[in-house]
C-alpha cells in the first residue's frame, strides 16, 4: 500500500497511538520513522 500511495503522493504518514507497541514495532520493522508527536483532545 506504502509503494501506491507514493505513486500518488510524495510522502506517506501513518498516524498511531503511543500505547500501541505491536503497531509501533511493526511501523519501524518495515521502514517507517517517526517524525512528529501529535495530542488528541476530547471534549
Amino acid at each position: 500500500m506504502v509503494e501506491a500511495g507514493l505513486r500518488l503522493a510524495p510522502t506517506v504518514s501513518l498516524y498511531v497511538n503511543d500505547y500501541n507497541a505491536p503497531a509501533l514495532s511493526t511501523y519501524r520493522r518495515v521502514g517507517f520513522d517517526q517524525v512528529g508527536t501529535y495530542a488528541t483532545v476530547l471534549f
